[in-house]
């Protein structure tokens, strides 16, 4: 009974009819829904909906899905300062985190595409994110410099390729998660690294492998 209970149901993927955020109609392509293979009906789960429609905004724009809250983070302006821009490995990464972990307390941290985040000595590190950064610089989309080889701070720069990207995501993305995305850089962006790794230390334990000092090389870097 198990077996034929299996067998009235399978995997497919189906073009979804909707409306984005701001009411206008769109197609959602490629989400995964299972169907009844007698009577042909379909069930979808709506983070699945959700999920696509994020993968489709990602491909129309020739970036991975996962890119999306990095171009936002980087497109966000940090009060008086220019956007754009980030500074600091070690504040970057938290900065990614907490994006993720202040939309997962509005019930959406299911359905926002994120890297792997591990514990690590300094708190949560984003296991992809220096790949990411090197795919997207070689790709024409940031400017990145700086990091240990080079003894600086790293810093991320939207080019105007990625600016231009970066504009179109801001304008496609539903409200909360560009409210979620402005708030983390307006708190994260001066604070100094022994800051932020008090922050997420008390926040987060569960992130932290043991106490550490964040690296010689993270130092404030501001640009008016």
């Amino acid at each position: 009974m198990k077996k034929e209970a299996e067998q009235e149901w399978k995997n497919i993927t189906i073009a979804v009819k909707s409306v984005d955020w701001k009411g206008h109609p769109i197609t959602i392509q490629n989400v995964p829904a299972q169907q009844q293979t007698k009577t042909k009906r379909y069930i979808v789960d709506p983070i699945d909906v959700a999920k696509a429609e994020f993968t489709g905004i990602a491909k129309e724009n020739g970036i991975e899905d996962r890119d999306i809250m990095l171009f936002l983070l980087l497109y966000a302006k940090p009060g008086p300062f220019q956007r754009g821009y980030l500074f600091q490995k070690y504040k970057i990464n938290k900065m990614l985190f907490y994006q993720w972990k202040e939309l997962e307390k509005e019930g959406l941290g299911d359905v926002i595409p994120k890297d792997e985040f591990e514990a690590k000595d300094k708190g949560p590190v984003p296991k992809n994110l220096w790949k990411d950064l090197t795919r997207l610089n070689q790709a024409g989309f940031l400017n990145v410099s700086g990091g240990k080889k080079e003894k600086k701070p790293v810093e991320v720069e939207l080019t105007p390729k990625g600016v231009e990207v970066a504009e179109k995501l801001w304008n496609r993305i539903p409200d909360p998660y560009l409210g979620v995305t402005s708030r983390v850089k307006d708190i994260f962006f001066l604070m100094s690294p022994m800051e932020i790794m008090g922050k997420v230390h008390h926040e987060y334990p569960e992130y932290r492998k043991t106490y550490r000092y964040p690296d010689k090389e993270e130092v404030i870097l501001v640009r008016i």
